[in-house]
């Protein structure tokens, strides 16, 4: 944060001489100027308070990042395989055709044939691969969106309180003091519910005001 530094000009107001009559008197001189005053100089500007935040290790070491983490599994890891295997077959079959290539020293019809096969598969596997990328991502945003939305009310909460101008993520700062990390209180506070999370304390409904007694007849 910068200050910003207003300077104001002043004009100065030049008196006129007085001239005093000629009896017997000298003539009077102009009287003295006050000497300019220099301009103050600006308050210098606060340091600013860095903290540093890693984001990522909140989302994984948080109690319902955690969670969210073993339902992606659950929800991917098996499409996930899927995917490694079918890539790896084609790798071995790639391989194996550029072995019979290289021992017939020329292409016929079957093996053109396996060439023609091996590139619908191939790329039935290119297409496979980013619709499941797309599907995870998606899922990825679906369930930590919210999670990242209550994590930012925690930042701000902090950031407030203790007076930080600034909260970078870690992945962007090349070197800090680890006394600017944040991260542990963060994820301590989300356990607790702060933020909205689990655990945040229900508002107590308000109770209806007293009835005034009746006055005695």
């Amino acid at each position: 944060m910068s200050a910003v530094v207003r300077a104001a000009a002043s004009i100065a107001a030049i008196s006129a001489l007085l001239l005093a009559p000629e009896v017997n008197a000298q003539p009077t001189t102009a009287p003295a100027q006050p000497a300019p005053t220099a301009p103050q100089a600006a308050p210098a500007a606060a340091p600013l308070r860095i903290a540093i935040l890693d984001t990522q290790k909140v989302l994984r070491e948080t109690e319902e990042g955690m969670r969210i983490e073993a339902n992606l599994r659950k929800l991917f890891d098996s499409k996930q395989a899927d995917i490694l295997n079918k890539q790896k077959s084609l790798t071995q079959e790639f391989e194996d055709l550029q072995k019979e290539e290289k021992k017939k020293g020329k292409t016929d019809a079957a093996l053109e044939k396996k060439k023609s096969e091996f590139e619908q598969k191939y790329q039935a596997y290119q297409q496979a691969a980013v619709e499941f990328q797309k599907e995870f991502a998606r899922k990825q945003n679906e369930l930590y969106n919210p999670m990242l939305q209550k994590v930012g009310a925690i930042v701000k909460g902090i950031a407030q309180t203790d007076g930080f101008d600034i909260v970078i993520d870690k992945q962007a700062a090349i070197h800090f003091r680890r006394d600017l990390d944040i991260t542990e209180r963060v994820i301590q506070a989300y356990n607790a519910g702060e933020g909205g999370g689990k655990g945040a304390p229900k508002p107590q409904p308000k109770k209806a005001p007293e009835k005034a007694p009746a006055p005695k007849k």
